[in-house]
């Protein structure tokens, strides 16, 4: 009986080369390095996108506010520790009635019978993009003891109170409704503005905008979130957490020192609602506008010199009855 010899091929060894697992290697990182920006992008737009509804609950509490008592929500009503500002007035009008009900004036805004009122977190008022809703400010600590850390509501957004963001609540001109509307917005120290008075017209005025929030200062200590105006977003004792102006323009970057600008963590733009209620985004790489007047307006093309003139389509957003508006 004879027997046959079959020459067989050697068997390749299982599994990967070091050759093909680099390639396969430098594949996935070429895959990840082409979507990775993508992703990052999608999830910004998304944040961006719940920023604008944050916008918009506020624009329609405004309205309602209006509605309500006939005026816009005055941006304060007190300059210091008992006061509180636009931010608590709106609460009602976004179901958060709760937070409302819990401040009693009798105390000061960081006194522990406040606490509910002025230390619970409040989503509507964070924008996504610079942190999640949260209560650990400082309250206003530049002069006013005593001093309460890291508990207080945080906020980035601001409302418009026009070229200047302090109109002093002090001067007598004030009271006796001497105030150059020409250059104030709708919402200020002690203003309760009337939607008759804004001549520029609801959909042409900015009611409140992204806030920009300067780099915290190691050096400046416990005097750190005060200098950054983001101290009580509720409170009225420190006016650069809950008002901003326009004389100086939107921040062009995150780490712009100024702490009176509005400006966001978007990547080139700020976003704001209007007194009614249409949000709008804003590039903050302050191109020219044109500027034209309201029907009603004054002689003068744009704000007269008052706002540098690179600015002066934000200044006309701001004001509620300057004469001139921005050309859509």
């Amino acid at each position: 009986m004879s027997h046959r010899t079959t020459d067989r091929a050697p068997r390749r060894p299982q599994g990967f080369t070091l050759v093909e697992l680099l390639v396969v290697i430098a594949i996935i990182g070429v895959l990840v390095a082409l979507l990775l920006p993508a992703v990052q992008a999608a999830r910004e737009s998304a944040r961006r996108a719940e920023c604008t509804n944050n916008l918009k609950q506020m624009g329609l509490a405004v309205q309602t506010h209006h509605d309500t008592y006939g005026y816009f929500p005055e941006g304060r009503n007190a300059l210091g520790p008992m006061g509180v500002a636009w931010s608590y007035r709106l609460l009602p009008y976004m179901e958060l009635q709760n937070i409302y009900d819990a401040y009693d004036d009798n105390y000061r805004v960081d006194a522990e019978e406040n606490a509910v009122a002025m230390r619970t977190p409040i989503g509507v008022y964070t924008c996504p993009s610079r942190r999640p809703a949260s209560a650990d400010r400082n309250f206003d600590n530049d002069d006013a003891e005593p001093l309460v850390e890291g508990v207080a509501v945080a906020g980035d957004y601001a409302a418009n109170a026009g070229f200047e963001e302090d109109t002093n609540m002090e001067d007598s001109e004030f009271f006796e409704g001497k105030l150059d509307h020409t250059q104030v917005g709708p919402i200020f120290s002690g203003s309760r503005i009337k939607g008759r008075q804004v001549t520029d017209g609801l959909s042409k005025t900015l009611a409140i905008g992204e806030r920009h929030i300067p780099p915290l200062d190691a050096d400046d200590g416990r005097l750190g979130h005060f200098k950054q105006g983001d101290t009580c977003f509720l409170a009225a004792d420190n006016i650069m957490a809950i008002l901003r102006g326009t004389e100086d323009g939107l921040a062009v970057t995150p780490w712009d020192d100024d702490n009176d600008m509005f400006g966001s963590l978007h990547p080139g733009v700020a976003q704001f609602v209007f007194l009614d209620g249409h949000t709008q985004t804003l590039s903050t790489n302050n191109s020219a506008r044109a500027i034209g007047l309201n029907p009603n307006g004054a002689e003068d093309i744009g704000d007269g010199g008052v706002f540098p003139e690179e600015w002066s389509w934000l200044g006309a957003m701001s004001t509620i009855a300057g004469g001139e508006v921005v050309q859509d």
